[in-house]
């Protein structure tokens, strides 16, 4: 993506900018997604094993609270979720420049580049979109207020 050319003209810079954004961005949601799904599965495969060990009852205590930790904040920041958002929207991108690259429908005219801006940014947006409704699908409810009558 970064070196790809079409007539001798780079890709337009919003399009690379987006999808290094996208990359980097699953890679680290993978990578801690990962991270806190390995975290809860040890944590709970050793509680078992020290428990019948001579070591203090904080310590099996302590390794329920991690793996608990670690799936809260898995859940809570949507980890998964969002990597395997990130990596649908850097395809979807990837796809737009193929098309762009090869001169496929709809970037076969002189007006190609601005065809690809648009489409990059419209999948971006509906991923924004997206992202946001998980986030507020997340929040608490507000709490609701019952006043007794008089």
């Amino acid at each position: 993506m970064r070196t790809a050319r079409r007539d001798d003209q780079e890709l337009p810079v919003p399009v690379t900018a987006k999808w290094e954004w996208y990359r980097k961005s699953g890679k680290r949601h993978r990578r801690s997604y990962g991270l806190t799904e390995l975290s809860a599965i040890v944590g709970a495969a050793a509680i078992p094993v020290v428990a019948v060990t001579d070591l203090p009852a904080l310590v099996v205590a302590l390794l329920g609270a991690a793996v608990l930790v670690a799936t809260g904040v898995r859940t809570a920041f949507g980890l998964h979720e969002s990597w395997v958002q990130d990596s649908q929207i850097q395809y979807a991108i990837e796809r737009e420049v193929a098309l762009y690259l090869v001169k496929a429908a709809p970037y076969a005219d002189g007006s190609a580049a601005v065809r690809l801006v648009e489409a990059v940014e419209a999948i971006t947006w509906e991923g924004g979109r997206q992202w946001a409704s998980r986030r507020l699908q997340m929040a608490p409810a507000p709490a609701v207020s019952v006043e007794k009558g008089s």
